[in-house]
């Protein structure tokens, strides 16, 4: 589960430092170990920041967020400013709105956000594809890539009807409307690889 970089930060934060007094921060410390906790604290968010973008983040996501949830909404909102200030380098986007980040809902709304963008995104992706394929011959190869490109604005189009007669939230609305199409393109093709058999079935039920 662990990569290197947040392995680096949870045994490097470990160690206390001789020239700092820890006595105040033992007496809020709820295990009376405060340098060990602030370790483990920056370790889980650097478990997800590290490995937005990349196929191991589901995996270490749902690893950490119990623990992560347990924090306070003050802690949390730290985590939730890196999550966005990783976003143009991990997804290349940014929202075009400025969500505020005031409370827990706030904060849930985000993890649902990168949980969209990452791997929650089955049960719309598979029924845009059942609008795309017409007539599927259940013995057919399903090109995703040359469909993918071939169909992009209708994809967009679809996408867009899905998300908002399902009521999905303005960062994951923000997201479809606004990203552009270069991009879009990428990430719904590689999703849809990722998940093709799941296409095949519902395709094949339909």
């Amino acid at each position: 589960m662990e990569n290197d970089e947040s392995l680096k930060i949870l045994l490097g934060n470990s160690i206390e430092l001789p020239e700092v007094d820890y006595d105040d921060e033992k007496v809020s410390s709820e295990t009376g170990h405060p340098v060990e906790e602030e370790a483990l604290k920056e370790y889980y968010f650097s478990v997800v920041t590290s490995n937005m973008g990349l196929p191991t983040f589901k995996e270490n996501y749902l690893a950490v967020l119990s623990d992560i949830k347990k924090y306070t909404i003050e802690e949390q909102l730290l985590l939730a400013n890196s999550i966005l200030q990783k976003m143009p380098e991990k997804y290349n986007f940014e929202f075009s709105i400025n969500f505020e980040l005031l409370n827990q809902d706030d904060i849930n709304e985000l993890y649902d956000f990168i949980e969209f963008v990452e791997y929650d995104h089955e049960k719309i992706i598979t029924n845009v594809w059942s609008y795309l394929i017409l007539g599927y011959n259940e013995s057919a190869q399903l090109p995703i890539e040359s469909l993918c490109n071939k169909h992009l604005e209708k994809i967009i189009h679809e996408m867009n009807e899905y998300a908002e007669r399902s009521n999905y939230s303005e960062m994951i609305l923000d997201f479809l409307r606004t990203y552009n199409k270069e991009d879009f393109a990428e990430w719904f093709c590689e999703k849809s690889k990722v998940i093709k058999n799941s296409i095949l079935i519902k395709l094949r039920k339909e």
